[in-house]
């Protein structure tokens, strides 16, 4: 551990280990958990052999039921946790640990490091790309308190984490092996796999002495004694740990803010038969693959990649709605403005950067209060920043949530006068069916009285549609493709984005234009331990964009009760703002 801090601190970057760094190994399963009952159970040294004073005296614990991950938590899923933004998420964060991130911008573990190519991280080996399928190393407590949040488990006491151990042989990746790196998890999920072994764990417990622990006489007691304050627990030895020090009862200590130890994580549970609930993006992809014409949902293109992505699409040429839906609101937000009631909360279906929003706030100061509703927390986050610093007095309560869903205002919003703000013509991207009842559950939401404007995309030439969702450069293409690689990292999916094209096609009979991401090959592809075929040819629906005329767009938001009070549309090409009443 002194060796490799001392080498990473030198710009050469030089190796300590013979030989070439790991190979990557293969994409893990997705996490599992195992379960265990609890109760009274006995921890700590029963005195047979050596152990270390801290390790005793044996001592009885109760544990309620929890469950217990079956192998450490990877570099790909802390990717996915970077690049939702898990380090600017405050929220997630214990205040130390926030104001550390703060102090010493953390934004990746220690000895990452990002290249043109991608991450890579400093090891034994010396510098070498990061390895998905590999346990994250160098983590402070901190960092494997804030994933276990954003994982929505937690880390495991280290009663529970002996409990677990005490009957698995001390068998793992130590340093007898010359292999001084974490390896992927290896075997059977029947126990948990890499709890000798590869990282030093990280528990929830703190170092402090066991009951009826007394100080040795002389210089260890007085050693000893004196540091069991303000550090935590680790367990399970490291990949350059002696196989002969580490034992089930063996305590590892540091401060919660270090990170130059090999230290890793695995998360743990409350109960110890339930089953975890997966998440709504792994049910929404099982549910949508399986149908005969396979499909995702369009609201998993954002997450943090895909939301930059489509950020450089509304700045493309070929790419009119954005810059046409924001021309025309700035040309018609004093007369929309004209409509909102004093005292007003903004209530925004799917804001992202809400970047359109600005136009109504500066053109209606008696908005009081600002609901951005999304599903993405760092969307949400800069919203909260940005909006609140440029505009003073104005209250910004943030929902996180998918706002097809959405079924009370926050606290801040109720009991005003509503107006509701739907831009970017995403109504579109719902089938009719849907639209209305997103419309009629927005109704009910905003309460009666509100007003509700709504962006929607016009009926126009097929050749300008088509070029609008399949530009010169490729943008759109890398958009739709993204959903594979979040697939990939998030659901343990194989995907080969190479393996699939981006296709985009005008359906004149639906009037919406639709995407897919079709199969260029036969293909057997495993996405959540679920495996699907693919025929060559055969492709996965990820969006339609209905494209509306104004007469019917007015019998649509007829259908969820809502009146049309008012209409502005853009020329050619042609986009429409709607004023809707309730």
């Amino acid at each position: 551990m002194d060796i490799l801090h001392l080498f990473a601190q030198s710009p050469l970057r030089p190796a300590y280990g013979r030989g070439p760094a790991p190979a990557p190994g293969p994409a893990p399963q997705p996490l599992a958990f195992i379960g265990y009952e609890g109760g009274l159970v006995e921890v700590g040294h029963a005195g047979r052999g050596f152990a270390f004073d801290n390790e005793g005296p044996r001592h009885q614990v109760f544990l309620a039921p929890f469950s217990l991950a079956d192998r450490l938590v990877t570099n790909g899923e802390w990717l996915n946790f970077m690049a939702e933004g898990g380090y600017e998420r405050p929220e997630l964060w214990l205040s130390d640990g926030w104001a550390r991130v703060q102090a010493e911008g953390w934004r990746a573990p220690l000895y990452w490091e990002r290249g043109p190519d991608g991450w890579r991280v400093m090891d034994l080996h010396g510098l070498n790309p990061v390895d998905p399928a590999a346990p994250v190393a160098h983590l402070s407590y901190y960092e494997a308190e804030a994933y276990a949040a954003f994982a929505g488990a937690r880390l495991p006491t280290e009663a529970e984490w002996e409990h677990a151990a005490a009957q698995l042989p001390v068998r793992g990746v130590f340093l007898s092996r010359g292999t001084p790196a974490p390896l992927p998890a290896q075997g059977s999920v029947d126990a948990p796999r890499q709890m000798f072994g590869d990282l030093w764990e990280w528990t929830r417990s703190a170092y402090s002495p066991y009951p009826g622990f007394a100080p040795a006489a002389g210089a260890v007691g007085e050693y000893n004694g004196k540091f069991m304050s303000g550090q935590m627990v680790l367990r399970g030895g490291a990949c350059v740990t002696p196989p002969g020090h580490v034992r089930a009862t063996y305590r590892n200590f540091f401060q919660p803010h270090q990170r130059w130890m090999f230290s890793g994580l695995r998360l743990a549970r409350d109960g110890a038969t339930q089953p975890p609930k997966p998440s709504a993006f792994e049910s929404d992809v099982l549910a949508g693959l399986s149908r005969r014409q396979k499909s995702v949902p369009p609201k998993y293109f954002y997450d943090a990649p895909g939301s930059r992505l489509f950020e450089d699409i509304c700045e493309l040429p070929e790419y009119y709605p954005t810059r046409t839906e924001l021309a025309l609101l700035a040309e018609v937000a004093s007369e929309v403005a004209a409509h909102v009631p004093e005292g007003a909360a903004l209530v925004e279906f799917g804001s992202g950067a809400s970047l359109k929003t600005r136009q109504l706030l500066d053109h209606a100061p008696q908005i009081s209060v600002y609901t951005p509703i999304d599903i993405s927390p760092s969307a949400l986050d800069a919203a909260v920043e940005s909006l609140s610093r440029d505009y003073q007095g104005l209250t910004v309560a943030p929902l996180e949530e998918d706002f097809t869903r959405a079924l009370v205002l926050p606290d801040a919003a109720q009991g005003r006068p509503a107006f509701g703000f739907f831009p970017g013509s995403t109504i579109g991207n719902l089938l009719p069916e849907e639209a209305v009842e997103f419309l009629t559950n927005a109704r009910r939401l905003l309460g009666a009285g509100a007003r509700f404007l709504v962006g929607a995309d016009l009926v126009k030439a097929e050749s300008v549609l088509v070029a609008a969702y399949d530009d010169a450069q490729g943008v759109t293409a890398a958009f739709n493709l993204n959903l594979l690689t979040r697939m990939n990292r998030e659901l343990g999916a194989d995907f080969d984005p190479d393996a699939f094209a981006h296709r985009a096609v005008w359906n004149s009979a639906a009037s919406w234009m639709e995407m897919h991401l079709e199969a260029l090959r036969d293909q057997s592809v495993q996405v959540a331990g679920r495996r699907f075929e693919f025929r060559a040819g055969e492709t996965i629906h990820t969006e339609n964009s209905h494209k509306f005329t104004p007469e019917g767009f007015a019998r649509l938001a007829a259908q969820a009760g809502w009146r049309l009070e008012g209409q502005w549309v853009s020329p050619e090409p042609a986009f429409g703002l709607f004023l809707l009443a309730s």
